[in-house]
């Protein structure tokens, strides 16, 4: 199946070498490439749990043990834990403070920055392979109680795409056909296979699957001067057909789907209160690009939270 999307109308932005060697770093730098913390900053080994203290609701303790890309992993909300490098693991990660929500509860981060469904199977960033890790755990003794995953949008290369809108332009002739072909023909099955071995894996644990927000403002009335309102429709658009196809993914497979999609509503990227950290070109905030600050990070535990205590 192929999906179209309207043809930009816009010219090419003028392209210089400087530019061209931009789009490089920060393409590997949205793949979730990041160098080890400095000393003395991050967790140790043991912060694979956390330990809820400030319930903000009823229901029992729970075991939470979060698989999948950055948007588990909590990229960007230095410090990290020093047991993985590369995988931007942050104690400000929504699947940790969701287990500080629920007195009592738990976290485990097996999630990795830039990773793909390849690395549910496969070793990444010197880490292994995630279903094998997460088998693992249910093998030591330990029980989940929900298992969460958000994987997908790296196999998309929807990050090298928001790249692209900075430093030249988000779509040209054939591409835009080509991402939403690979999203809609080539992505469901390899999210069906990671969904199922996760399954398998997980001891009887509940698993949630977690879609992607909509980090793109519904109005040209903001300062994303890179980002025209053609190519706004476009990634708005291709980010809700890879939510589809996830959902659909999730339902053949038999586990659950959560959207939140519109949970930075009003908290956009380019916003006047922003939950998103904004797109660098340079300095620290690079890693960061495109992802959840703390209060989106706690948006998302939130949503979660209120998901499970609907009893869903």
């Amino acid at each position: 199946m192929r999906l179209r999307l309207p043809a930009p109308t816009r010219a090419h932005r003028p392209v210089n070498l400087g530019a061209v060697g931009l789009l490089a770093t920060l393409v590997v730098l949205l793949s979730g490439c990041q160098p080890r913390p400095p000393a003395g900053q991050g967790e140790g080994p043991d912060s694979q749990v956390r330990t809820g203290t400030n319930s903000s609701g009823s229901g029992k303790p729970l075991t939470i043990v979060a698989l999948g890309d950055s948007y588990s992993s909590g990229e960007g909300n230095a410090p990290f834990d020093l047991d993985a490098p590369g995988c931007g693991r942050s104690g400000a990660s929504w699947p940790r403070l969701l287990a500080q929500e629920i007195a009592g509860s738990t976290a485990r981060l097996l999630a990795c920055s830039g990773a793909k469904t390849s690395a549910f199977t496969a070793s990444f960033h010197g880490q292994p392979p995630q279903v094998e890790a997460l088998r693992a755990l249910v093998a030591s003794g330990v029980k989940p109680d929900i298992v969460t995953i958000t994987i997908g949008g790296n196999d998309a290369g929807f990050g090298p795409t928001i790249v692209s809108c900075v430093v030249w332009r988000c779509f040209w002739t054939g591409h835009d056909d080509h991402s939403r072909e690979y999203v809609t023909d080539q992505l469901p099955p390899l999210l069906q296979a990671a969904y199922s071995q996760v399954k398998e894996a997980a001891g009887g644990a509940r698993v949630i699957v977690i879609g992607y927000p909509d980090l793109f403002p519904s109005s040209t009335a903001n300062t994303c001067r890179w980002l025209d309102n053609n190519e706004r429709v476009q990634l708005a658009g291709l980010n809700r057909d890879l939510n589809r196809v996830i959902r659909r993914a999730a339902s053949k497979t038999g586990v659950e789907f959560l959207s939140i999609d519109r949970v930075l509503d009003a908290h956009k990227l380019c916003t006047k209160d922003p939950w998103v950290y904004p797109i660098a070109v340079t300095g620290a905030g690079l890693q960061a690009s495109a992802h959840p600050n703390t209060m989106g990070q706690r948006a998302i535990a939130d949503a979660v939270h209120a998901y499970l205590s609907r009893g869903k």
